[in-house]
């Protein structure tokens, strides 16, 4: 640079007519150049892709149904996590525990409405720290929960587009636009862009243009609002699958002894106009319900592919690292549930994916340590050399991507509220809080006025691979429980220093 300077100078003095304005073009260029010259290691990029009840519907999960080929080719180039656990099956805990780094009673956002800058105001969002490093962020679509009150500005440094949720937008046909909750699922044959998450990728697609134009590394949030209902996806989508592919539900039945306070009433899907307020629903209307849902998956699939094709487009790939995640996990139908809302395996269990493109380990990996959703913020830090400006929950994921074969931990925590309407801030009567390991799933109903633990739950994941019987209370398993209940109180009460190292 200093040479290119020099020269400049002789020139001068040689004419003594150049405008003083070229030489600082000049020396502006040589500058430019210079300094992408001398970068010997380039920020990396973040992709941050999140999936709306998005349970492990994926061919690169095992699932035989499912036409996913876009997501399972990341999945080929990165680690899939298959023991990965949300910290709260529902959209709003979740999503404000993984941009906090924190667990929901630190925060206090164990429902639908409270704002996590009420309990800590200052907490630096994940966003936030790659801001603070020079990064641009910016938010398409659903990241924090799709309400108004939900969303948080100062995590982005430009404001977030196709990000509120409103019934009216997740319909074309005209029947079904009344501003609520209409028939559950539909097949319209139109564009992708008929529907929010066609248009959410296509303002993805432009997003990485503008961040390739500038030059400035950048933390991409995109977060698909299907398959969360109604299942609404283009006619093509539907046509993937023959209906005859979904069959009776397996797993139907209520775990044996389980207490009825892990249960609910299915109330988010009982909402809509076409699904009785109680009792069962027919063989016929669960059928089309499992096909909508395979339908929405297929359909968020394609418009993830778009994206990754302009990222590869545009050179970008190389750079960034990606992360699928869905924010929990999703009944439908099995143990008498549909939706979310508990603390059983299908809700808690979650899809995560990262693709590093520095690992000089090869893709296709996967890890079958237990995770958490909390483990993200940490994760994307350590990938791209980013410190934290605060204190975290989770830890790093980054040995797992160089090494799939550890245990980087022996313990996964989840929680919800009872009754089902305190996820509206009306009054909670127990918090229920659920410990995964890799042979059982143990859960204690707290009561919130006196503290007393009024139902237990406990079981046997290693042979059933879903709750199939509560064995709390059989002596056999009394050492089991006794020690898992140890955990679930410290979670409880807070100290997750004694978490770690637990000896399970």
């Amino acid at each position: 640079m200093s040479s290119i300077i020099t020269g400049i100078k002789k020139y001068v003095q040689m004419k003594k007519l150049v405008p003083l304005v070229f030489i600082a073009v000049i020396i502006g260029i040589s500058m430019a150049f210079s300094e992408k010259e001398t970068d010997p290691n380039p920020k990396l990029n973040v992709l941050f892709i999140a999936v709306d009840d998005l349970r492990p519907t994926l061919g690169c999960y095992g699932d035989s149904l499912a036409k996913t080929a876009n997501i399972d080719m990341l999945a080929s180039k990165g680690t899939i996590f298959n023991m990965a656990y949300c910290q709260q099956a529902v959209c709003n805990a979740s999503r404000a525990s993984i941009m906090t780094g924190l667990r929901p009673d630190q925060i206090n956002v164990t429902n639908l409405v409270n704002h996590f800058r009420e309990k800590v105001p200052d907490v630096v969002t994940l966003p936030q720290v790659f801001i603070k490093n020079g990064y641009e962020a910016a938010a398409i679509g659903k990241i924090y929960h799709g309400s108004a009150r939900a969303q948080d500005s100062l995590s982005w440094t430009k404001p977030s587009i196709l990000n509120i949720s409103k019934k009216g937008d997740e319909y074309v046909l005209p029947k079904n636009k009344t501003g609520k909750k209409a028939f559950s699922y539909e097949s319209a044959d139109v564009e992708d862009e008929a529907y929010e998450d066609g248009q959410i990728a296509n303002a993805a697609i432009k997003q990485l243009s503008e961040f390739k134009n500038t030059g400035k590394p950048f933390f991409l949030a995109v977060g698909f609002k299907k398959p969360h209902l109604p299942f609404s996806a283009p006619k093509k989508y539907w046509d993937l699958y023959n209906p005859k592919m979904f069959g009776p539900i397996s797993n139907k039945e209520r775990p044996l002894y389980a207490p009825d306070i892990a249960f609910h009433n299915s109330q988010e899907l009982r909402g809509y106009t076409d699904i009785p307020k109680k009792n069962g629903i027919d063989r016929e209307k669960e059928a089309s319900l499992w096909h909508g849902y395979y339908a929405c998956v297929s359909y968020v699939d394609a418009q993830l592919g778009k994206i990754m094709s302009s990222l590869r487009r545009l050179g970008l790939d190389k750079n960034t690292v990606i992360v699928l995640w869905g924010d929990h996990g999703y009944h439908l139908g099995e143990q008498g549930l549909w939706c979310k809302s508990t603390n059983f395996e299908l809700d808690d269990r979650i899809p995560l994916i990262i693709y590093d493109p520095s690992k000089k380990l090869k893709g296709g990996t996967s890890s079958n340590s237990l995770v958490e959703a909390v483990d993200i913020y940490p994760t994307l830090l350590d990938l791209c050399g980013l410190r934290p400006e605060g204190e975290l929950s989770g830890l790093s994921l980054e040995p797992l991507l160089s090494d799939p074969s550890i245990e980087l931990k022996n313990a996964a925590f989840s929680q919800f509220v009872r009754p089902y309407e305190g996820l509206f801030a009306k009054p909670v009567t127990h918090m229920g809080y659920s410990v995964r390991t890799k042979d059982w799933r143990c859960t204690a109903w707290f009561n919130c006025k006196n503290d007393s633990i009024d139902y237990m739950e406990l079981y046997d994941m290693k042979h059933d691979g879903i709750e199939k019987r509560n064995l709390a209370g059989v002596e056999t398993y009394g050492k089991v429980e006794a020690n898992l209940l140890r955990l679930l109180k410290a979670y409880k009460n807070k100290k997750y220093d004694q978490l770690a190292g637990n000896g399970l």
